[in-house]
């Protein structure tokens, strides 16, 4: 029993890697003794589990208190053959800091352009252990002392190999385009850490706490070839909606002209893309006018006949110097003298 004379006590403190109960970055420690007093215990903190093994064969989980060596007298007798005793202490509430990052990126298609790009991530994450027994047979086996560098390089890396399928997971749940990523990265990681905790748990008795992601990786060629395509988007969609005008002003011959030149004060290129599709749709509706000068047959939308160079159209003329509206046959413009055309 604890505390008769000659007690061989079997402590946390004779560890080799000299650790302290209260290191925050030590997740095992591995105490290895001879039995020296049949009297033997083992003395497990309340800080920490053990996991204690007789022998290098009986293995047994113990909970915070003290524990005698021998359960019956025939391991006395056995100990009088010699006996070696292992405790791994575990911790109950040590967590140990894992950075991670991806060293290669994922391919990801961004739902709103249907483009391709490449992304990468890095950040940090807490592991603590919840499963003992699982984290002794999984993680320390024969292992001497706990290695910090080794084991975050061994979790970091499968981070790194299961982030591509549970990320593309996750944006796709939340219904994420690449533009919304940084501004959702903390309930991206959230949400990361609650999938990859209970897989850590199962295979290696840990659980992952307050996964993190610090950034996103984007190349900037990736991002300006979504943004062109989302202009190119806008513009087809400007471009639909102004031949649906000009289809409503089918009948409306002066409209249709004052529409256009209206257009190609407001948006240059797109009077232009329009002109392209008209002309080149070549629809019935289009009539042909003569030019009052050369009578010379001249497209509804022209300005200038393209056989005299005269004004054909009967569109108001804005002077480009003051901005005032001229009748279509003005020469000059009556509010400032500049010639028109």
């Amino acid at each position: 029993m604890f505390g008769k004379s000659g007690t061989q006590v079997i402590k946390f403190d004779q560890n080799l890697c000299n650790a302290n109960v209260d290191d925050n970055d030590v997740l095992f420690v591995r105490v290895t003794d001879t039995v020296t007093s049949k009297n033997a215990i083992v003395e497990v903190p309340f800080t920490h589990n053990a996991i204690i093994i007789k022998g290098g064969g009986d293995c047994r989980f113990y909970n915070s208190g003290n524990y005698d060596v021998f359960d019956s007298k025939t391991e006395v007798k056995d100990w009088k053959r010699g006996l070696s005793v292992d405790v791994i202490y575990i911790p109950k509430d040590t967590r140990v800091l894992i950075k991670w990052g991806t060293p290669n990126r994922l391919r990801y298609r961004d739902e709103a352009s249907g483009k391709v790009i490449t992304v990468g991530a890095f950040g940090e994450f807490d592991v603590s252990v919840s499963n003992p027994e699982q984290f002794f047979r999984k993680v320390v086996g024969v292992k001497k002392e706990f290695n910090l560098q080794e084991f975050g390089k061994r979790y970091s890396e499968t981070v790194a190999t299961e982030f591509a399928d549970i990320f593309l997971r996750v944006v796709s749940e939340m219904h994420l385009t690449y533009d919304m990523f940084t501004a959702n990265k903390k309930a991206i990681g959230v949400r990361m850490g609650e999938i990859l905790s209970p897989m850590f748990e199962s295979q290696w008795g840990l659980s992952v706490l307050n996964f993190k992601i610090a950034d996103f990786d984007l190349y900037d060629s990736d991002m300006n070839m979504i943004e062109d395509a989302a202009a190119d988007v806008k513009r087809q969609e400007k471009l639909k909606d102004y031949l649906l005008e000009l289809e409503r002003l089918d009948d409306k011959q002066w409209e249709r002209e004052k529409y256009l030149r209206q257009l190609q004060l407001q948006d240059n290129a797109a009077y232009y893309e329009v002109l392209k599709v008209i002309g080149s749709s070549k629809p019935e509706h289009v009539e042909k006018n003569k030019c009052p000068h050369c009578g010379t047959a001249c497209d509804a939308t022209a300005v200038f006949c393209s056989a005299c160079g005269k004004r054909v159209s009967k569109a108001p003329i804005v002077c480009p110097d003051c901005g005032k509206v001229n009748e279509s046959t003005a020469a000059f413009c009556s509010g400032c003298g500049k010639k028109l055309a």
